[in-house]
């Protein structure tokens, strides 16, 4: 006996003691099964994920520092683009500036390499940040330079006093090679023989690098190892030796200045004291006001009519012409008394 309810045996279903209904459906059952299966496979398909464990082995290093110094992303903000190439086998500095109206060659590049030069079709005055000290842009040159070994250029540049580098390149070479330039990493980029060719700008470090062996070669000082050097190869040596000069070092006096010298030697001692004589005390100091009148003191006074008389007497002296009125502010009316032998025109100083 098997019951069709409860699937148990030794009864019928009519008999079954189990009350619990079970409803069985099996469509509904693998349709949900299905669906399911497909959205997995959906889920898959959208985002495919690829876990990639760390390797393991051993470590080509001695210790594992846990305080790594993180490269700057930023170290090129505040630079511009600058470089080395290579020009008639010398390496110079390069400048890509594009606030530069034109290409620019250094005097010093042009003299020191012996390149040709030619007469500016358009010759013009360069004026730098200030409205004085204006250039005159004479001549040009025609410049071959490479950067590597996948970079080789020819540009036509004026010439130029420059000390900054020894080529720049302006907007005139960005417009003809139609350069673009990455901001962020500070490169150009140029399509070259079908080919995009990226220029990497110097590092800060390696910029001050190249300042300090520039400082270096233009110091006129050698050590000794240099002249060793230099006399072991068997060139020319100028030596210049500094000696302290000696000050008591005798002067020759001219002949006709020695009986004078001779004849004063209590001016002329033969050891100058060092320095200004010293200060000596002030025995009179006399302040003079201008417009002042005389002080009604004994050693000043007048007699009124003496004073008329004086005054009267003088002005016929000045209406004679044989005296003249002082134009100084601190005068005081005076009288000179005719003697025998005076000259009153010499003594009132005509």
């Amino acid at each position: 006996k098997k019951c069709f309810k409860c699937h148990g045996y030794g009864h019928f279903q009519a008999e079954c003691p189990n009350r619990r209904v079970m409803t069985i459906k099996e469509m509904e059952e693998i349709e949900s099964a299905l669906k399911e299966e497909e959205n997995e496979e959906e889920e898959s398909n959208d985002d495919e994920e690829v876990i990639v464990d760390p390797m393991n082995g051993e470590l080509l290093v001695i210790r594992r520092s846990l305080h790594t110094r993180m490269e700057r992303m930023d170290d090129q903000r505040e630079n511009i683009f600058q470089s080395r190439c290579s020009i008639g086998n010398k390496i110079c500095s390069m400048i890509i500036d594009s606030g530069s109206c034109a290409n620019v060659a250094s005097t010093t590049l042009v003299t020191k390499l012996g390149l040709p030069t030619t007469s500016h079709s358009k010759p013009y005055k360069l004026q730098w940040l200030n409205d004085g000290n204006q250039l005159k842009v004479t001549h040009q040159v025609l410049l071959s330079f490479s950067i590597g070994k996948h970079y080789n250029d020819e540009v036509l540049c004026d010439v130029i006093p420059m000390d900054a580098c020894h080529l720049l390149l302006g907007r005139p070479w960005q417009f003809d090679r139609s350069a673009i330039h990455d901001g962020r990493k500070n490169t150009y980029t140029i399509k070259r023989d079908e080919k995009k060719v990226v220029l990497t700008s110097l590092k800060p470090s390696q910029l001050l690098d190249a300042k300090t062996e520039t400082f270096k070669k233009e110091s006129m000082f050698l050590n000794g190892g240099c002249v060793e050097k230099a006399l072991n190869e068997k060139k020319g040596v100028l030596a210049l030796l500094v000696v302290e000069r000696d000050q008591r070092e005798e002067i020759n006096i001219h002949p006709l200045v020695q009986p004078i010298i001779s004849e004063f030697e209590d001016v002329f001692p033969k050891e100058l004291p060092h320095g200004l004589p010293p200060l000596r005390g002030i025995e009179h100091q006399i302040d003079l006001v201008s417009g002042s009148v005389l002080p009604n003191k004994a050693a000043y006074r007048c007699n009124l009519e003496e004073s008329k008389e004086l005054n009267k007497q003088v002005e016929e002296l000045i209406a004679q012409g044989i005296i003249r009125e002082s134009m100084s502010p601190c005068s005081v009316p005076s009288l000179f008394g005719t003697k025998e032998g005076w000259n009153i025109p010499n003594v009132c100083g005509q």
